[in-house]
Protein backbone atom coordinates (compact mmCIF):
# COMPACT_ATOMS: atom_id res chain seq x y z
CA UNK A 1 0.00 0.00 0.00
CA UNK A 2 1.30 3.35 -0.69
CA UNK A 3 0.96 6.02 1.50
CA UNK A 4 0.07 9.80 1.02
CA UNK A 5 -0.40 11.82 4.53
CA UNK A 6 -1.24 15.03 5.06
CA UNK A 7 -1.25 17.94 7.28
CA UNK A 8 -3.72 19.16 5.77
CA UNK A 9 -5.72 19.43 2.60
CA UNK A 10 -3.38 18.07 -0.46
CA UNK A 11 -0.39 19.93 1.04
CA UNK A 12 2.88 20.80 -1.25
CA UNK A 13 3.33 17.22 -3.30
CA UNK A 14 0.13 17.13 -5.30
CA UNK A 15 2.28 16.27 -7.91
CA UNK A 16 3.13 13.08 -6.17
CA UNK A 17 -0.37 12.42 -5.44
CA UNK A 18 -1.53 12.48 -8.35
CA UNK A 19 1.49 10.19 -9.88
CA UNK A 20 0.37 7.37 -7.45
CA UNK A 21 -3.35 7.77 -8.02
CA UNK A 22 -2.72 7.68 -12.10
CA UNK A 23 -5.79 4.89 -12.95
CA UNK A 24 -7.44 5.07 -9.95
CA UNK A 25 -10.64 6.86 -8.83
CA UNK A 26 -10.76 8.25 -5.24
CA UNK A 27 -13.13 7.28 -2.72
CA UNK A 28 -13.54 10.82 -0.64
CA UNK A 29 -14.41 9.32 3.00
CA UNK A 30 -15.77 12.61 5.42
CA UNK A 31 -16.82 10.60 7.94
CA UNK A 32 -14.42 12.36 10.27
CA UNK A 33 -16.84 15.75 10.10
CA UNK A 34 -20.29 13.42 10.82
CA UNK A 35 -20.44 15.43 14.16
CA UNK A 36 -21.78 17.87 12.27
CA UNK A 37 -25.67 18.80 11.31
CA UNK A 38 -25.05 21.19 9.05
CA UNK A 39 -25.65 19.20 5.87
CA UNK A 40 -25.40 21.50 3.05
CA UNK A 41 -22.09 22.63 4.19
CA UNK A 42 -20.94 18.96 4.57
CA UNK A 43 -21.79 18.32 1.49
CA UNK A 44 -20.25 21.84 -0.12
CA UNK A 45 -16.89 20.94 1.70
CA UNK A 46 -16.95 17.05 -0.13
CA UNK A 47 -17.58 19.10 -3.46
CA UNK A 48 -14.18 20.93 -3.12
CA UNK A 49 -12.27 18.07 -1.98
CA UNK A 50 -13.80 16.43 -4.94
CA UNK A 51 -12.85 19.83 -6.80
CA UNK A 52 -9.30 19.71 -5.75
CA UNK A 53 -8.63 15.87 -6.79
CA UNK A 54 -10.10 16.55 -10.32
CA UNK A 55 -7.82 19.67 -10.59
CA UNK A 56 -5.19 17.15 -10.45
CA UNK A 57 -6.60 14.69 -12.49
CA UNK A 58 -7.86 12.30 -10.34
CA UNK A 59 -11.71 11.05 -10.62
CA UNK A 60 -13.31 11.12 -7.11
CA UNK A 61 -16.47 10.42 -5.57
CA UNK A 62 -17.89 10.61 -2.22
CA UNK A 63 -17.92 7.26 -0.33
CA UNK A 64 -20.25 7.72 3.19
CA UNK A 65 -19.22 4.58 5.69
CA UNK A 66 -22.79 5.07 7.49
CA UNK A 67 -23.51 3.16 4.08
CA UNK A 68 -21.60 -0.29 4.84
CA UNK A 69 -22.18 -0.23 8.54
CA UNK A 70 -22.63 -4.42 8.55
CA UNK A 71 -21.84 -4.29 4.89
CA UNK A 72 -17.97 -5.19 4.50
CA UNK A 73 -18.55 -7.11 1.43
CA UNK A 74 -20.03 -4.55 -0.39
CA UNK A 75 -17.55 -1.88 0.68
CA UNK A 76 -14.80 -4.92 -0.58
CA UNK A 77 -16.14 -4.96 -4.00
CA UNK A 78 -16.00 -0.49 -4.20
CA UNK A 79 -12.78 -0.21 -3.12
CA UNK A 80 -11.23 -2.82 -5.42
CA UNK A 81 -12.80 -1.11 -7.92
CA UNK A 82 -11.34 1.83 -7.06
CA UNK A 83 -8.09 1.48 -5.76
CA UNK A 84 -7.87 4.71 -3.43
CA UNK A 85 -8.94 5.85 -0.59
CA UNK A 86 -8.76 9.87 0.29
CA UNK A 87 -9.68 10.50 3.98
CA UNK A 88 -10.74 13.75 5.28
CA UNK A 89 -10.19 15.18 8.78
CA UNK A 90 -12.29 16.02 11.77
CA UNK A 91 -12.91 13.66 14.43
CA UNK A 92 -10.48 10.97 14.51
CA UNK A 93 -12.42 8.93 16.75
CA UNK A 94 -15.74 9.02 14.58
CA UNK A 95 -13.84 8.31 11.65
CA UNK A 96 -11.85 4.95 13.59
CA UNK A 97 -15.41 3.90 14.88
CA UNK A 98 -16.85 4.13 11.23
CA UNK A 99 -13.95 2.02 9.92
CA UNK A 100 -15.21 -0.42 12.62
CA UNK A 101 -18.49 0.02 11.56
CA UNK A 102 -18.21 -0.60 8.05
CA UNK A 103 -15.48 -3.38 7.88
CA UNK A 104 -13.11 -0.55 6.60
CA UNK A 105 -10.42 -0.93 9.27
CA UNK A 106 -10.01 -4.60 8.11
CA UNK A 107 -10.24 -3.80 4.40
CA UNK A 108 -7.38 -1.49 4.68
CA UNK A 109 -5.17 -4.24 6.46
CA UNK A 110 -5.92 -6.80 3.99
CA UNK A 111 -4.29 -3.86 0.83
CA UNK A 112 -0.91 -3.62 3.46
CA UNK A 113 0.87 -5.71 0.92
CA UNK A 114 -0.89 -4.51 -2.05
CA UNK A 115 1.79 -1.85 -3.87
CA UNK A 116 -0.83 -0.34 -6.10
CA UNK A 117 -3.81 0.41 -3.61
CA UNK A 118 -3.54 4.12 -2.73
CA UNK A 119 -4.35 5.29 1.16
CA UNK A 120 -4.10 9.29 1.05
CA UNK A 121 -5.77 11.77 3.68
CA UNK A 122 -5.18 14.46 6.01
CA UNK A 123 -5.08 15.35 9.75
CA UNK A 124 -7.64 12.69 11.39
CA UNK A 125 -7.41 10.70 8.13
CA UNK A 126 -3.31 9.94 8.88
CA UNK A 127 -3.76 10.01 12.82
CA UNK A 128 -5.85 6.80 12.83
CA UNK A 129 -3.29 4.71 11.12
CA UNK A 130 -1.16 5.40 13.93
CA UNK A 131 -0.81 1.98 16.82
CA UNK A 132 -3.00 4.36 19.11
CA UNK A 133 -5.51 7.38 19.26
CA UNK A 134 -4.01 7.90 22.96
CA UNK A 135 -2.19 11.25 22.49
CA UNK A 136 -4.96 12.82 20.06
CA UNK A 137 -6.97 12.43 22.65
CA UNK A 138 -5.83 15.79 23.62
CA UNK A 139 -6.81 17.63 20.30
CA UNK A 140 -9.93 15.49 19.39
CA UNK A 141 -13.01 14.89 21.77
CA UNK A 142 -13.44 10.98 22.23
CA UNK A 143 -16.63 11.09 23.02
CA UNK A 144 -17.94 13.34 20.19
CA UNK A 145 -21.74 12.72 18.97
CA UNK A 146 -23.31 11.67 16.00
CA UNK A 147 -26.02 9.48 14.80
CA UNK A 148 -25.57 5.90 14.30
CA UNK A 149 -22.31 5.88 16.00
CA UNK A 150 -23.69 4.33 19.14
CA UNK A 151 -20.20 2.16 19.99
CA UNK A 152 -17.83 2.52 23.10
CA UNK A 153 -14.77 4.71 22.03
CA UNK A 154 -12.30 2.29 20.07
CA UNK A 155 -8.48 3.82 21.67
CA UNK A 156 -6.67 1.70 19.40
CA UNK A 157 -5.41 3.02 15.79
CA UNK A 158 -5.10 0.88 12.82
CA UNK A 159 -1.54 0.12 13.44
CA UNK A 160 -0.72 0.45 9.66
CA UNK A 161 2.03 3.08 10.66
CA UNK A 162 4.57 2.42 13.52
CA UNK A 163 4.73 5.57 14.32
CA UNK A 164 2.79 8.75 15.24
CA UNK A 165 1.66 11.97 13.48
CA UNK A 166 1.16 15.08 14.75
CA UNK A 167 -0.74 17.59 11.93
CA UNK A 168 -0.90 21.48 12.02
CA UNK A 169 2.40 22.23 13.83
CA UNK A 170 3.18 25.05 14.72
CA UNK A 171 1.06 27.02 12.04
CA UNK A 172 -1.63 29.05 11.89
CA UNK A 173 -4.26 26.51 11.83
CA UNK A 174 -6.61 26.41 14.75
CA UNK A 175 -5.92 23.23 16.49
CA UNK A 176 -2.13 23.82 16.14
CA UNK A 177 -1.88 25.40 20.14
CA UNK A 178 -3.52 21.99 20.99
CA UNK A 179 -0.92 20.02 19.16
CA UNK A 180 1.81 21.05 21.58
CA UNK A 181 0.12 18.90 24.33
CA UNK A 182 -0.01 15.96 22.22
CA UNK A 183 3.67 16.23 21.12
CA UNK A 184 4.47 16.41 24.87
CA UNK A 185 2.51 13.48 25.26
CA UNK A 186 4.47 11.34 23.17
CA UNK A 187 7.77 12.63 24.13
CA UNK A 188 6.87 12.13 27.55
CA UNK A 189 5.55 8.19 26.98
CA UNK A 190 8.86 7.50 24.77
CA UNK A 191 6.08 7.20 21.46
CA UNK A 192 7.86 7.55 18.27
CA UNK A 193 6.06 10.49 16.15
CA UNK A 194 6.38 12.93 13.33
CA UNK A 195 4.87 16.54 13.99
CA UNK A 196 4.10 18.22 10.42
CA UNK A 197 2.49 21.76 9.53
CA UNK A 198 0.37 22.31 7.17
CA UNK A 199 1.54 22.12 3.96
CA UNK A 200 3.82 18.97 4.27
CA UNK A 201 3.21 15.44 3.57
CA UNK A 202 4.51 12.37 4.70
CA UNK A 203 5.15 9.88 1.68
CA UNK A 204 5.64 6.10 2.76
CA UNK A 205 4.43 2.88 2.05
CA UNK A 206 3.11 -0.11 3.84
CA UNK A 207 5.38 -3.35 1.86
CA UNK A 208 5.37 -6.57 4.06
CA UNK A 209 4.88 -4.32 7.23
CA UNK A 210 2.43 -3.22 9.75
CA UNK A 211 -0.77 -4.99 11.82
CA UNK A 212 -4.23 -3.70 12.41
CA UNK A 213 -4.77 -3.54 16.05
CA UNK A 214 -8.20 -5.49 16.69
CA UNK A 215 -10.77 -2.90 18.23
CA UNK A 216 -11.93 -4.50 21.81
CA UNK A 217 -15.47 -5.72 21.60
Amino acid sequence: MQLYLSSYLIGDQGHHLANLARGKTALVVSNALDFSNDSERLMAGIKREIGRLADLGIPAEPLDLRDYFGSRDLLSEKLAAAGMLWVLGGNTFLLRKAMHLSGLDQLIHGKIDDEHFLYGGYSAGVCVLSPSLRGIHLADQPEAPAHGYEHPIIWEGLGIIDYYIVPHYRCDHFESESMEAVVDYYRENDLPYRAIPDGEVILDATHNRGQVVAPNP
